[in-house]
């Protein structure tokens, strides 16, 4: 076991950051691309990148690739912690001359986690494996909103790399898990890297916290669609996607007003069913705000094997077909994958927004979510009358992409994209007018009037213009292209940002501008 009050815990980080642990490139000192293959195929390649008794290549081959080293060679990596005391920690154990890890070390940031070791294929999990730092993981941490609040709550901790990331802007962090070990690994990790206001709980979901409120949710529930209850991690034990159904449908009461809760999630799709369908059920008269976000979906036979394809080959396929069969009886044709952002806002009407992703996020997204709800309150909020009536500026972060054909011997303009540089990466086509229209969003005039001059250059009626025109810009300013003026002056304020869009050469000669449907392809409300 893990013994987060062993002597030495709190200069365990020090002295891996001394030798190199927290700030390694694995790809450049492997030589490869660092995953789940290190166990199988490419473990004699890593094994040989690997092959001098370097303090950082013992640590790597102990916490990463989970090979026997030679006691002198672990003594050199710890120093100056004896090896007894890592012993006593619970990280490594003593066997005939050589020294095996007990755990898997992961790093993100400035923090070490501690986990369970991964197992090589087909060996079985234990029922109470908890994992580390995964994609899943990754992708919460992403979408999570970091902002100063009283109290936050991980809920589903496991190893607790929620908890550690809120834990650096909340007062306290409540880390609730059923699984026991899950909370052992947490309440070392939380040592290790010197945070002392984590509390963990043992419970079911809410249990641990009945009648407490939060400024911040988060949470990894055992998600899987799944007929058995094996693993803790992965099962929830409750039938098709009951279990995601319960927790963003709860988490409400758990919310302080303004409070925002992330919760990634699998739900089930029957014939001829939205991709959104059932998490938009889930939020209804929540008393929140929603954002419902779409990664993809997925076949039933690709996610079973996704889910089993560690298992031996006999119970990979055992296990394949059993799942395959549940999903039969559920009437269950697709699985959809994402996560729910929530914000508790009462005495009004709320909104729901969804949108399939385009891609995975690039880095942290809490700017960004904070302007989409400043964004869907503000486009709620207003009549198209007073929408014309309001001034807004182009934003600083986005792209423009353009395609150029060779026609009747000169290149010429055949697409154009624009896409945010960060966070979710929203994109849509534009045609040359739309582009105009976002060259003079400059922050200094309503909306109509800019309008107006797209309509005195097209020879068109204004008030046309003005009607056709509405729905695309709300779809600008719902993505992120348009921010509202005072939006945009704060943000320059802030980073010295000064971007700005020049379109002369890319906007058409002649034609009426497309003001359409042409930008927002892949976002809905």
């Amino acid at each position: 076991m893990l013994d987060p009050e062993a002597p030495g815990v709190d200069r365990l980080r020090e002295v891996l950051s001394s030798q190199g642990f927290l700030k390694t490139d694995l790809d450049r000192v492997l030589g490869a691309a660092f995953g789940p293959s290190h166990l199988r195929s490419d473990l004699p390649l890593y094994e040989r990148r690997l092959a001098s008794p370097a303090p950082l290549h013992t640590l790597i081959k102990l916490f990463g690739l989970y090979v026997d080293v030679p006691e002198d060679d672990a003594c050199a990596a710890f120093a100056p912690l004896r090896l007894d005391e890592v012993v006593a920690m619970g990280l490594v154990e003593r066997r005939d001359g050589l020294v095996r890890s007990r755990v898997g070390l992961v790093t993100t940031g400035d923090l070490v986690l501690a986990r369970d070791r991964l197992v090589r294929e087909g060996a079985p999990l234990r029922p109470d494996h908890v994992i580390g730092l995964n994609p899943p993981a990754m992708q919460l941490g992403t979408i999570t909103v970091r902002r100063p609040v009283r109290a936050a709550l991980d809920l589903g901790c496991g190893g607790g790399v929620q908890a550690l990331l809120a834990a650096s802007h909340a007062d306290r962090v409540v880390a609730v898990d059923v699984n026991p070990r899950a909370l052992e690994f947490t309440r070392f990790n939380a040592r290790v890297n010197g945070i002392r206001n984590v509390e963990c709980r043992q419970g079911d979901f809410f249990a641990p916290v009945k009648g407490e409120r939060f400024g911040l949710v988060v949470c990894n529930p055992p998600y899987a669609i799944s007929p058995d209850a094996r693993f803790v991690f992965r099962d929830s034990g409750r039938p098709g996607d009951a279990v995601c159904e319960e927790v963003v449908s709860r988490i409400p009461d758990h919310l302080e007003e303004g409070g925002f809760a992330s919760v990634l999630c699998n739900w089930a799709l029957r014939r001829d069913e939205a991709w959104s369908a059932p998490p938009l059920r889930w939020v209804e008269r929540s008393g929140c705000d929603a954002w419902v976000l779409g990664s993809g979906t997925k076949d039933p036979l690709s996610y079973a094997a996704g889910w089993n394809r560690n298992a031996d080959r006999d119970d990979y396929e055992a296990s394949t077909d059993r799942w395959l069969a549940y999903y039969r009886k559920q009437e269950i044709e697709a699985i959809g994958m994402g996560a729910v952002v929530l914000r508790r806002r009462t005495g009004g009407r709320n909104w729901v927004r969804t949108d399939q992703l385009p891609a995975d996020p690039a880095g942290r997204c809490h700017e960004q979510i904070l302007r989409v709800f400043a964004a869907e309150d503000l486009l709620s909020s207003l009549t198209d009358a007073d929408f014309l009536e309001e001034v807004f500026a182009a934003g600083d972060d986005h792209r423009l992409y353009q395609t150029l054909a060779r026609r009747e011997g000169e290149y010429r303009l055949e697409a154009a994209e624009l896409r945010l540089s960060g966070g979710f990466g929203f994109r849509g086509v534009a045609d040359g007018s739309t582009l105009e229209l976002l060259r003079r969003c400059n922050g200094q005039r309503p909306l109509r009037t800019i309008l107006s001059e797209l309509a005195e250059l097209a020879g068109i009626d204004p008030e046309t213009l003005a009607t056709a025109a509405v729905a695309t810009v709300r779809r600008l300013v719902a993505m992120g292209f348009l921010l509202p003026a005072d939006e945009r002056a704060e943000r320059r304020t802030s980073d010295g940002s000064n971007a700005e869009i020049t379109t002369e050469e890319n906007a058409p000669a002649e034609g009426v501008p497309r003001l359409g449907e042409r930008v927002g392809a892949g976002s809905g409300r």
